[in-house]
């Protein structure tokens, strides 16, 4: 009876963080990141062709980026700047080449090789 009388204030505190969190705005969930950072960002989300022919997806999420390439399901990613995402494992990244509006003209992939 007293492990209850102890973890009942526990339990009850754990679930009111809980739904905070959950009702939480989108612009307090995203991360901190400024907002022309952010802006930039999700106009990048679209397809892009590839100079080798591949297509490249770009999805951009309240908290998630994602990124595919040709038919390949999408992996998360993270973008170290507006025009740079990388990786989870950090041997690829994609390169985004803005126009004077700040649009993405074109994308470039670029793929480390492990040597061996």
């Amino acid at each position: 009876m007293k492990t209850w009388t102890v973890l009942r204030p526990l339990t009850l505190s754990a679930a009111l963080l809980a739904s905070l969190a959950l009702t939480a705005p989108a612009s307090a969930q995203e991360p901190a990141a400024p907002a022309a950072d952010r802006l930039l960002l999700r106009e990048a989300q679209g397809e892009y062709l590839l100079n080798d022919g591949r297509t490249l997806k770009v999805l951009v999420g309240v908290k998630r980026l994602g990124v595919s390439v040709d038919a390949n399901p999408l992996e998360d990613w993270r973008a170290e700047s507006n025009e740079l995402l990388v990786s989870p494992d950090g041997m690829r990244r994609v390169r985004l080449y803005r126009n004077a509006d700040g649009s993405v003209d074109r994308v470039a992939l670029e793929v480390d090789r492990v040597v061996r």
